[in-house]
């Protein structure tokens, strides 16, 4: 499963989904879903501006990937 740290990361930098918002231009609900890992899907642009926006130079940064246990 792939989990977005974006929360980890605004939280490091002191930046909520608000601010985040309007640093990238993204809505604030999709921000918001996003860094609860409620998003269906992340677009390559809003990663992109994300990722800008917070400084993040890698994608490893920002998306992590986890094993699911078999059950």
């Amino acid at each position: 499963m792939l989990i977005m740290k974006l929360e980890k990361i605004m939280s490091e930098k002191r930046i909520n989904t608000r601010q985040l918002s309007e640093m990238t231009g993204i809505r604030w609900n999709t921000v918001d879903d996003m860094a609860k890992n409620k998003a269906r899907h992340w677009s390559p642009e809003n990663l992109d501006k994300i990722m800008q926006a917070l400084g993040v130079e890698t994608i490893g940064e920002l998306i992590e990937y986890i094993k699911e246990q078999e059950g």
